[in-house]
């Protein structure tokens, strides 16, 4: 049987560039805080079920042929199984566990396509996913869960 580390709040979620069809020109971290106010990892809140959520950034993209940049909201999306501690629960929800990230980035300002003479082409998407590009960077101390 193995375990993972638990999240806590103020550790970041990294994330790659590619997300779906859309490339991040800037690095995005998404720090992470929680909802947990029962249980501390040196001081630190436990992150619980639908606390990664929460947390979003703004950060330029391209798309393609639409390769004058616009922008997304990046944020985590829903939890995975594999994400929830199935024995460690508080307050009522999982704990968070360290595991690969969904990710998804709602278009704020879309990018666009030149298109000479005329006016530039907006990207036509609302959304890009990547189901496991965040990655959670490790904390200085580990709390162990099954």
């Amino acid at each position: 049987m193995s375990s993972k580390p638990v999240l806590c709040t103020s550790q970041q979620i990294m994330c790659k560039p590619q997300l779906g069809a859309a490339i991040l020109l800037a690095p995005v971290m998404l720090t992470l805080s929680s909802s947990a106010s029962k249980l501390k990892v040196m001081g630190k809140p436990v992150v619980l079920q639908g606390d990664i959520a929460k947390v979003k950034m703004p950060s330029p993209y391209m798309a393609g042929a639409f390769v004058i940049p616009g922008a997304l909201l990046v944020q985590a999306d829903a939890e995975k199984p594999e994400q929830l501690s199935k024995k460690l629960k508080v307050e009522n929800k999982a704990v968070l566990l360290q595991a690969p990230v969904p990710v998804v980035g709602k278009t704020t300002a879309p990018a666009m396509q030149p298109n000479p003479p005329g006016p530039p082409k907006p990207d036509d998407h609302s959304e890009y996913k990547a189901p496991q590009i965040g990655k959670a960077l490790p904390a200085p101390i580990k709390l162990k869960t099954v």
